[in-house]
Formats: C-alpha cells, sequence, structure tokens
C-alpha cells in the first residue's frame, strides 16, 4: 500500500510543478525585461526639468509609452518641460526579427498576403543627456520577445502596466533629486 500511495503522491506533486509553471508562463507574457547601461556620473542635484526626445517609435506606441516614462522619471523628482530643461532623454525604438527569413518584414505593416507568425525583439533605449553639454549621463533599456500570428494587433491595456513596471525598474537606479528643505 504504501507504494501506491507514494506513487499518487509524486503524480501529484508533479501536476502541481506543471500547474506552476503554466501559470508563470501566461503570467509574465506582458514581462518587459531591463537593462542599465549607463549609471551616475553626473551633477544629478542639479538637474530639475527634462524634454523627451522620440526616435524611429511607432505611431501607436508613442503616447502610451511617453506617458508612463513620464510618470515613472517624474517620481525621481524631475519635471518635463520640452522648452527649457537641464536633460535631454531619448527614447529610441528598434526592433531585430530573430528569424533570418523574415528581416525586411516590418511587424507594424502586416501585409495581408503575410500570413507568418513574426518573432521579433523589440527594444526601447532611454539615454539621457545633460541639455548644457550633450554629455551623457544616464542610459538604459526596456525590451521585450513578441510572437506575433497574423491578425494579432497591440494590447494596450495590457501593455500600459508593463510599461509602467519596465520603467520604474530601469530607473531604480537614477538618483532622485535632492531637495534643498530639510
Amino acid at each position: 500500500m504504501p507504494a501506491k500511495f507514494s506513487m499518487r503522491k509524486k503524480r501529484v506533486v508533479l501536476m502541481t510543478v506543471c500547474l506552476i509553471i503554466l501559470g508563470s508562463c501566461t503570467g509574465t507574457s506582458m514581462q518587459i525585461g531591463t537593462n542599465l547601461t549607463l549609471c551616475c556620473p553626473g551633477s544629478y542635484s542639479e538637474y530639475s526639468d527634462y524634454a523627451v526626445e522620440v526616435v524611429n517609435m511607432p505611431l501607436f506606441l508613442r503616447g502610451y509609452v511617453v506617458d508612463e516614462f513620464d510618470a515613472a522619471f517624474q517620481e525621481k523628482g524631475v519635471t518635463r518641460d520640452d522648452r527649457i530643461n537641464d536633460l535631454r532623454v531619448v527614447l529610441r525604438y528598434n526592433h531585430i526579427n530573430l528569424s533570418s527569413d523574415q528581416q525586411e518584414i516590418d511587424p507594424f505593416i502586416r501585409v495581408e498576403a503575410i500570413n507568418v507568425e513574426l518573432n521579433y525583439i523589440a527594444t526601447i533605449e532611454i539615454e539621457i543627456f545633460e541639455t548644457s553639454t550633450n554629455r551623457q549621463v544616464w542610459g538604459g533599456s526596456v525590451s521585450r520577445i513578441h510572437q506575433v500570428v497574423p491578425g494579432e494587433y497591440m494590447h494596450e491595456d495590457r501593455a500600459r502596466p508593463a510599461f509602467e513596471q519596465a520603467f520604474r525598474t530601469v530607473l531604480a537606479s537614477y538618483p532622485p533629486l535632492v531637495s534643498d528643505e530639510s
């Protein structure tokens, strides 16, 4: 009898592990990775305002990606002023198709004749420069591997919180503005 119980227990444990693995895969489908590339050579207590420049970003992403970046960056104590500022933030989009036979396919311009799944890495590089010197003082990126089937579209409602969390995570190393008030 103990051998049957042991086999039954093994099956239950195996089923539980499989369910945990499957659940974690579906739960992180919108997870965005982060990477810090340059940190902290600037005089951060002197930076209070920033401007945003967007490069190569698909139009449908631009609005809410910039909004989520603004929210995360302003938590550091800086404010956005596109006219007079201490910092210039460049948000640069790039994607790399993972399949060599799909290098010429733009994942955002889907022609009806293209009926293949696209696999690519989408990256937004964040470069922060001092406005007065044009010296880079901080850098990072957020990225995600995409598997897009024909007819699929961007799910903004699910993507917004993922971008918000990714920007907060990558900006965690950016020093907060030190207040002169004591």
